[in-house]
């Protein structure tokens, strides 16, 4: 019996196959691709491109949730959400959404700026903002209204920085935070759009 037994051991680690597999290392969250699932699936429509909330749905950068109870939302949230099942995203593309969201600072000291509106209306033209924009912000064919903007000076200034889209980035050494500064307070200046349900001719 003892024979038997030193017999099977021998061939358990002689044979590959009968040995116990390592588990595969899990592959590495990338923000990156986070960043391109973020957009594709257009997420950035109710969160805003960075996380930032708008008034359609909440702030999700940095993620208020660890990264299981995110996909466990996902899967089946409530509210006006709709779910994302496995077949349109996997964990693992869910997890370099989460590592994207994580990327990306929370707010930060920029509130304190202090903007020139007169001089933001000056820096609008000289860079070219209204080519796109409008020259009161009020967006065109090629960009958004931004004009009366609900963001955040911070969510602002984190789009500049590294936008989704056909916007090319603008680096601080190309724009400063103050000169955003100053923009976004020449934008602040106008009142925003009338609500639909104000206008007649859109409710016979």
């Amino acid at each position: 019996m003892r024979q038997l037994t030193l017999i099977a051991m021998a061939l358990t680690f002689a044979c590959p196959g009968a040995r116990a597999q390592a588990p595969a290392a899990k592959p590495v969250p990338s923000a990156e691709n986070g960043r391109k699932i973020y957009s594709r699936a257009g997420c950035y429509a109710c969160h805003g491109a960075q996380g930032e909330g708008t008034n359609l749905a909440l702030a999700i950068a940095p993620p208020p949730v660890e990264l299981s109870a995110m996909i466990s939302y996902m899967r089946q949230p409530t509210g006006k959400m709709p779910a994302v099942p496995i077949a349109a995203a996997s964990d693992q593309q869910l997890g370099d959404v989460y590592a994207f969201l994580k990327s990306l600072a929370p707010a930060s000291s920029s509130e304190s700026l202090a903007g020139n509106a007169d001089n933001g209306k000056k820096l609008f033209a000289s860079y070219g903002c209204y080519q796109c924009h409008g020259h009161q912000g009020a967006g065109a064919a090629t960009a958004p209204r931004i004009a009366a903007t609900a963001l955040s000076l911070t969510a602002v200034i984190r789009y500049v920085r590294a936008p989704t889209g056909q916007m090319p980035p603008y680096t601080s050494k190309v724009v400063s935070d103050q000169d955003l500064a100053d923009i976004y307070a020449f934008l602040k200046t106008f009142s925003p759009p009338a609500p639909a349900s104000s206008i007649p001719l859109l409710n016979p």
